[in-house]
């Protein structure tokens, strides 16, 4: 909470300098509005950092590449705990006088945290956007038991059209808190496509050029710490073993075919590419077995300058009670 430690501090300072005679009256009355929108600034940035990863994402920039960190499906009820920590902000604040407010990105008063990271209160899905590209980060719920990336070159489905130029580059990483591979990828011709099977892999993965054909990493690791990635060949290329086998560097990502990839244990993890510019993951518990399919994705993007942010489709308001300054923006 840097904004209330700031203010406490600087108020300190006031009360200090006009003990000792240094400002007069009038002189402070100059210096409230600059406190205040000081103040103001430090818990607007505090808030928006915090309140991401309560969400259960971690974004981050360095330099040309955008990293995503997420866990999947949501372990506990995320509107709610988002609402307590709110809660806590606000009870937090209040006692420097701020008050703290949410928007959806149509600009309704957010009561009910079942809204946050929603474009409208009515709408189901979850989404944020990187921007200026227009991509589309998306869960259809707050459940999260299925995360969408969609960078379309049209408008289609409900999202924007999106400018997948920038993007040179593409990496993903998932680890499975408790799935295990049912064979093992280190032993040559041991995983079969009755275990991981790969479809229409050839019509998706290995283009040589054109916007959207970029160099991809994929890397799964399983919970014995075994791991599957691509680029990767895991047997010979026999009709039992060619569906397991990733043998190319490069993904179209407008590719018109979707290629599907699955992992097939208690417990299925399917990831999906193409489909005119789609990433997807879900893990789901097949014939109600009970199993766990909770994973932490990674995935990052790399592009080709750094004029790159994120929107999470939420405002938030913080106002100063005693002067009414404020600030409000898009939660980046």
């Amino acid at each position: 909470m840097r904004g209330f430690f700031f203010t406490l501090s600087i108020l300190a300072f006031v009360l200090v300098i006009l003990s000792a005679g240094i400002l007069t009256q009038s002189a402070v009355i100059n210096v409230v509005p600059f406190l205040s929108a000081e103040k103001v600034t430090y818990a607007w940035e505090d808030v928006s950092e915090s309140i991401i990863s309560v969400s259960g994402v971690n974004v981050s920039k360095n330099g040309n590449e955008l990293d995503i960190q997420d866990e999947l499906p949501s372990s506990r009820n995320l509107p709610d705990f988002i609402g307590r920590y709110v809660s806590f902000v606000r009870q937090f604040y209040n006692s420097s006088d701020l008050n703290v407010d949410f928007y959806s990105g149509e600009g309704q008063l957010i009561s009910d945290f079942n809204c946050f990271g929603k474009k409208n209160c009515g709408d189901n899905a979850v989404q944020f956007h990187i921007l200026p590209a227009n991509m589309t980060y998306t869960y259809p719920d707050w459940n999260k038991k299925l995360l969408d990336v969609v960078c379309y070159d049209t408008p289609q489905n409900g999202y924007p059209a999106c400018d997948f130029a920038p993007i040179t580059g593409l990496n993903i990483s998932i680890n499975l808190t408790a799935v295990n591979f049912s064979c093992d990828p280190r032993v040559w011709n041991d995983c079969t496509k009755d275990e991981i099977q790969w479809g229409k892999f050839d019509k998706v993965f290995g283009c040589s050029s054109g916007v959207g054909c970029i160099p991809y990493s994929l890397t799964i690791r399983d919970a014995n710490g075994l791991v599957y990635s691509c680029q990767g060949v895991y047997g010979s290329n026999g009709a039992n073993t060619k569906e397991v086998n990733c043998d190319e560097g490069t993904i179209n990502w407008y590719d018109d075919d979707e290629a599907k990839l699955t992992f097939k244990s208690q417990c299925r993890v399917t990831l999906k590419f193409g489909n005119h510019g789609r990433v997807s993951i879900e893990g789901k518990d097949v014939n109600d077995q009970g199993c766990d399919v909770n994973m932490s994705t990674d995935i990052r993007f790399t592009f080709n300058n750094s004029n790159f942010w994120t929107d999470f489709s939420t405002q938030m308001l913080v106002r100063d009670i005693s002067s009414n300054y404020s600030a409000q923006d898009s939660i980046k």
